[in-house]
């Protein structure tokens, strides 16, 4: 199996569109087509939508054994590593990545696939993952680098009524709003988002469907999230504290975690959000 025939499949799965892995392959979408058809029959798989998200059916023994391989060449400087990363980051820290390491196009659409999903797959080399992401702490699969917290801010439009209350309860905020969730919010987030509005804001007879008929929409977003859409989208935060606080970190297979390149990774990440907090006094760094 080609580098460049298992690279078509795995970009395809990754990025979610002919277009976007094209453009990572630097080859046309057509060449793309060919060279994932390729791959798909030589592991007699199939490939189709689950969620939105491509996935490979069929025996995934030989096309895992196969990734393990050109991951390995990967780590080893023979093609670019793959890193897989939230829309908010894109400006604040991937102007400049380590030699060799690839990240996915910023697209305010958030991707259909579980970070950790890629990983262990070895589609991606690396990912940065949100709290809900995040592996759980005795999962010894994954080593996580802890990057930086910041707080969650609730926010919503400028003529939402609950904006220009002074200070609303999480009572009055859960009868008189609803919860939504921005297109670059990854699946397990907007999960996790939806769950933690409903046990934090919505009254117990609201929940049981006694919402109030007209409502607002309302939102979570963490301060590169805000920093993002300064000049896409006018929200305001409303003026409640939000009981827990929003934490991102860099996750590789645990495999990997004395690598190289993955040292590279963190130590620029970490300088960068240093640098970046000096002006962002709400986001902490972690050493």
């Amino acid at each position: 199996m080609t580098q460049e025939a298992l690279e078509a499949l795995d970009l395809l799965i990754w990025l979610g569109n002919g277009t976007h892995a094209s453009e990572l392959a630097h080859c046309n979408q057509r060449t793309v087509s060919r060279r994932v058809q390729q791959t798909l029959a030589t592991f007699n798989l199939k490939l189709r939508r689950v969620s939105e998200a491509w996935q490979a059916t069929g025996d995934p023994l030989l096309l895992r054994l196969e990734r393990q391989l050109h991951q390995r060449g990967r780590f080893l400087g023979r093609q670019a590593l793959r890193l897989q990363a939230p829309y908010w980051s894109s400006d604040a820290l991937f102007n400049n990545l380590p030699p060799h390491w690839i990240s996915n196009p910023f697209s305010s659409l958030g991707s259909a696939h579980h970070c950790l999903d890629l990983l262990e797959q070895r589609v991606v080399d690396a990912c940065l993952a949100t709290l809900p992401e995040r592996p759980a702490s005795d999962d010894t699969r994954f080593a996580c680098f802890d990057l930086f917290h910041s707080p969650i801010h609730l926010v919503t439009r400028p003529s939402a009524r609950v904006s220009r209350i002074t200070q609303p309860s999480r009572a009055e905020i859960g009868t008189h709003c609803h919860i939504d969730t921005f297109p670059f919010n990854p699946r397990p987030q907007k999960q996790f988002i939806r769950g933690f509005y409903d046990h934090h804001f919505r009254p117990a007879r609201t929940r049981r469907g006694t919402r109030h008929p007209d409502t607002d929409p309302v939102y979570f977003a963490n301060s590169l999230m805000l920093k993002a859409l300064a000049d896409k989208i006018d929200v305001v935060r409303v003026k409640v504290a939000v009981p827990s606080h929003y934490v991102e970190s860099l996750v590789v297979l645990h495999e990997h975690r004395d690598e190289p390149a993955v040292a590279q990774l963190v130590e620029l990440l970490r300088r960068q959000i240093l640098e970046l907090s000096r002006s962002e006094s709400q986001l902490i760094a972690i050493h």
